[in-house]
């Protein structure tokens, strides 16, 4: 048995006792190596249409790191000169980079914190939706000053969103399509539609694509690959170190969800990798990527020319199934590249 018929029957073994036990319906997934796919599978029941979910703001993030290289903004400016709604004292010194790396202390997801009262959406006005979201997430307040902590906000995704728009004059749906999801050859990938929704006119930036397996790993490969793919350049060589960069302090720590003050790297617009943050994993130092509830997963190491992307629908919605996602992405990283 060769390397690769090794990791699809690890997989299938890994993926098949999380089944038996109840914790996952299933799995799909896709592995490239060197940009060749290596190894695909399935167990059990998993769509092979994934709700990406938070895996957008990835997306996002790439959008807004092309605009950087087209000239039309650069992270480190204040989001004030793209929303007038941000000119007030309160929100003047937040910057796209925050906005990237949930340092802009706007509100956090909702059941981040649920000590807090954190869902802007019920304060929407549902008859005018497109004057009223942004005040909506303005009224929360800022939770502390910019660049100096770490909150999940889905939020601040809309409103890299909303830049998106006020800076091309496409919706961030359109854009991300045409700049994008095309040009990886995405083609059955698709922004979620909710008829008579907030969600139709706010940006979907922050959580609504839905793309199959080999789709996501499409667009994994081109980041495995520098930025290109099949000899397109989606992301310059500046913008993939943009995303691989640690921006945080050194002692930026993650109280999200009950996670205790666990140091946290984050590149703009996904998590870093780095062992000794998080040693109950292993992966290789400086893989990003990104996590997607319900759940799936995102996982690109450039040095290793290693892109791998899964879904692993959880039977409980409720209680996260670390090692279908990080569990998994251990299991592969061992396989492949023998490190702990």
């Amino acid at each position: 048995m060769n390397k690769r018929e090794g990791l699809n029957a690890l997989l299938k073994k890994h993926f098949q006792l999380l089944t038996d036990s109840g914790k996952i319906h299933g799995a799909r997934y896709q592995i490239a190596l060197s940009n060749k796919i290596v190894v695909t599978g399935e167990v059990g029941v998993a769509d092979s249409l994934v709700d990406a979910q938070s895996i957008t703001k990835l997306f996002t993030a790439v959008a807004i790191l092309q605009l950087q290289e087209k000239g039309l903004l650069t992270l480190e400016e204040c989001v004030a000169r793209f929303l007038p709604e941000f000119q007030k004292k309160t929100f003047a010194k937040i910057r796209i980079i925050h906005l990237l790396t949930h340092t802009s202390g706007l509100v956090a997801l909702q059941d981040a914190f649920p000590e807090r009262y954190l869902d802007w959406e019920a304060d929407v006005d549902r008859n005018h939706v497109e004057a009223t979201w942004i005040p909506a997430i303005l009224s929360k307040g800022l939770f502390y000053e910019p660049g100096t902590q770490w909150e999940y906000s889905k939020a601040g995704f809309c409103i890299l969103g909303e830049i998106i728009r006020r800076a091309t004059g496409q919706t961030a749906e359109e854009y991300i399509r045409e700049n994008i999801l095309l040009p990886c050859n995405m083609h059955r990938s698709h922004w979620n539609q909710q008829m008579d929704s907030i969600w139709e006119i706010i940006p979907k930036t922050a959580w609504g694509l839905r793309i199959p397996i080999d789709e996501l790993l499409q667009f994994g490969m081109m980041l495995a690959e520098g930025g290109i793919y099949k000899g397109k350049r989606i992301l310059s060589e500046s913008s993939m170190e943009a995303l691989e960069k640690n921006w945080l302090s050194p002692d930026m720590k993650d109280y999200c969800w009950d996670h205790g003050g666990k140091f946290i790297a984050y590149g703009a617009g996904c998590p870093i990798y780095i062992s000794s943050y998080e040693p109950q994993w292993a992966v290789g130092e400086g893989t990003i990527y990104h996590e997607g509830s319900g759940a799936c997963m995102l996982l690109v190491n450039r040095q290793k020319h290693l892109a791998a992307a899964w879904t692993t629908p959880f039977v409980d919605s409720e209680a996260w199934c670390q090692e279908a996602v990080k569990g998994t992405a251990s299991e592969l990283w061992k396989h492949l590249f023998g490190e702990e």
